[in-house]
């Protein structure tokens, strides 16, 4: 979120301002600095109060004003700053409510995962929280700590993506091949030709590929998903990535489509055609369309509320 440098930048900007009120060229008294001081607090408080998102950040900066505000002098103000850890608190991440927030889109999107790391950085956060004499983490041992998770963790993520393209591949590879023995192939947007004199021989030149080819290029997929992560088609449908997916209702594939892409697995090989039974299943799901799932989840139901409303809960904390 980098909501400190956006203040730091608020500050300098103000602190700037400020410093080129005294023109006279003296060195300036400590009233003189401690009201040019606060002055650049207080425009900035004002800047990130105009800004929903870093309502989190909010409370460390009037802290500052309301010191500044409560009649002691420049040296003093600088000393109960110091010692209350409040500037630690301007420069140390406010990083819980940013932490939580992915958490809570990781778990819209149906990472696993991602939910896992995620809890593991809060956790370590808040370890640093508890362990610091003012409550301010130390900026650069969270961002090491928070990498480290981070890297610890890219791997298996990268590994968990590729599993779930991979499968899902191969069910479209099924899929397409027992709809291209259909009736309904040569009208279907999956083989349609580009248009022109030539459209129709194009068209039937696509299903005939996807009839001799689709085999051909399931069992190539079927050795790199073996080869690279000891997998097997048996292993999808238990597999945690296909049932995280599943449960999420993330599967495009209706559960009677599902089946038959089951059913017509063994006999998806070079020469080979689906059975009679299977062709009838698959032309009855597309005349009703009931291919593909209905209860399938939405985008709405997988998008997050805004940072900046989320963040509004903390203003009080």
């Amino acid at each position: 979120e980098n909501l400190f440098v956006d203040f730091s930048n608020y500050y300098g900007k103000a602190l700037m301002a400020a410093s080129g009120q005294n023109s006279t060229g003296k060195e300036p008294t400590d009233e003189e600095l401690l009201k040019q001081t606060l002055a650049a607090y207080d425009e900035s408080l004002q800047t990130l109060e105009a800004e929903p998102a870093h309502a989190h950040i909010v409370p460390i900066v009037r802290k500052v004003v309301d010191i500044g505000r409560s009649g002691v002098s420049y040296p003093e103000f600088l000393r109960i700053c110091e010692v209350e850890g409040v500037f630690l608190g301007l420069n140390s991440p406010h990083a819980k409510p940013v932490i939580e927030y992915e958490i809570y889109c990781a778990k819209l999107g149906h990472r696993p995962l991602e939910v896992k790391m995620r809890t593991e950085v809060l956790e370590m956060y808040e370890r640093l929280v508890a362990r610091s004499a003012f409550g301010w983490p130390d900026p650069l041992e969270y961002e090491l700590a928070r990498q480290k998770i981070e890297w610890a963790y890219e791997p298996e993520m990268i590994k968990w993506k590729m599993i779930e393209d991979r499968w899902d591949r191969m069910l479209s590879l099924v899929h397409d091949w027992v709809d291209s023995f259909c009736s309904f192939a040569p009208t279907d947007a999956r083989w349609a030709g580009m248009g022109g004199a030539n459209s129709r021989a194009v068209t039937m030149r696509n299903i005939k590929r996807t009839q001799q080819c689709n085999p051909g290029r399931l069992k190539v997929r079927e050795k790199i998903f073996h080869d690279y992560f000891g997998l097997q088609w048996a292993d999808i449908w238990t597999h945690p990535t296909y049932r995280n997916q599943y449960a999420a209702r993330m599967i495009w594939y209706s559960d009677a489509c599902l089946d038959y892409i089951k059913a017509a697995y063994d006999l998806c090989v070079p020469g080979g055609r689906p059975s009679d039974d299977l062709i009838a299943q698959a032309e009855k799901l597309y005349s009703s369309g009931a291919f593909k799932r209905a209860d399938m989840i939405s985008a709405e139901e997988m998008r997050p509320m805004e940072f900046a409303q989320w963040v509004q809960k903390y203003v009080s904390l």
